[in-house]
């Protein structure tokens, strides 16, 4: 079943390509390693992002968005602001500042509704040469902790191809 859903999910990324466990992207100058499929992690489209995952077990979902051609532009806090339109209620829990391979970045935790049920989100958004990149996790609060750590490493996975 994650094969053949595989299949579909690389079909659907035409600018990078999946080798092993590993999104590599040479157009855009990065790699990611993909969450874990044994931990109920599958890929499903998402408008606007690069990569996409949804854990059914846990009603979560996470992604990585990347803009290269017409980053947005400002300071990171007004930018990281786009991750959560259509969501109702915010209450931000922490923001804190962040480095990914010496790029700057804003990792960003809040809690909302969405389509009138709770949630908890936490996004990540920093800038690296001409890119701007968006790694965001979203989950019920009673489930969040239990996805997070994936979340987690999948930011973390994030490294530079040869710089171009």
């Amino acid at each position: 079943m994650f094969l053949l859903g595989s299949f579909f999910f690389v079909a659907a990324c035409a600018a990078g390509r999946i080798v092993g466990e590993t999104y590599r992207d040479p157009d855009h100058g990065f790699q990611v390693r993909l969450p874990p499929a044994g931990a109920g992690w599958i890929p499903r489209p998402l408008d606007g992002a690069t990569l996409s995952f949804e854990s059914p077990e846990l009603r979560a979902a996470m992604a990585l968005l990347v803009e290269c051609s017409a980053p947005e532009t400002g300071d990171l806090p007004g930018v990281a602001r786009h991750l959560f339109f259509g969501l109702e209620g915010e209450r931000i829990e922490a923001r804190e500042v962040v480095r990914l391979h010496d790029a700057p970045g804003l990792r960003t935790r809040l809690r909302a509704r969405l389509d009138n049920a709770p949630v908890e989100v936490e996004g990540v958004t920093w800038r690296r040469a001409r890119c701007l990149y968006d790694f965001i996790y979203v989950a019920p609060p009673a489930a969040f902790p239990q996805g997070h750590p994936d979340f987690e490493a999948f930011v973390q996975s994030w490294a530079p191809l040869s710089e171009r």
